[in-house]
């Protein structure tokens, strides 16, 4: 079974680390948008990983990597910060406040759809379907 404390530090994560580095030329933005299980306090290793791998030219050095501004990785880190206060304020807007409120709202929310659906078949049959002619007496 996959684990998030397995995956951490992992060959697979290693892998997909390079994968992602090497699909986006180094870009540590797009990186840790597509990284799983990364998060803001993450970045510090996730860069250790590929300075290291960098090192071993294991991947190519590339430019938008090793020549990062300190400006861009705050910018990342405010970025993140906010997506998550937003998170949270639509969270509290929609009265989720747990998993289990969650999976009701969608619950509730498939429901709808479902009656929303069985509705309009319903209209759609009234509408163009014929009742078959009722046949008179025998010939």
């Amino acid at each position: 079974m996959w684990s998030q404390k397995k995956y951490i530090g992992s060959t697979k994560e290693r892998e997909d680390l390079c994968r992602l580095y090497i699909e986006f030329d180094g870009d540590m933005d797009r990186i840790m948008e597509s990284a799983l299980c990364a998060e803001t306090e993450d970045e510090p290793r996730i860069r250790e990983v590929l300075q290291r791998l960098i090192e071993a030219q294991e991947i190519p050095a590339y430019r938008a990597f090793t020549h990062e501004s300190a400006q861009k990785r705050r910018n990342r880190r405010g970025k993140v910060e906010m997506e998550r206060e937003e998170a949270e304020t639509k969270q509290k807007e929609m009265g989720i406040t747990s998993e289990d409120s969650l999976t009701a709202l969608i619950k509730r929310k498939q429901q709808s759809n479902e009656q929303k659906f069985n509705s309009l078949i319903s209209d759609l049959e009234e509408k163009y379907c014929e009742e078959e002619p009722k046949r008179s007496g025998a010939k």
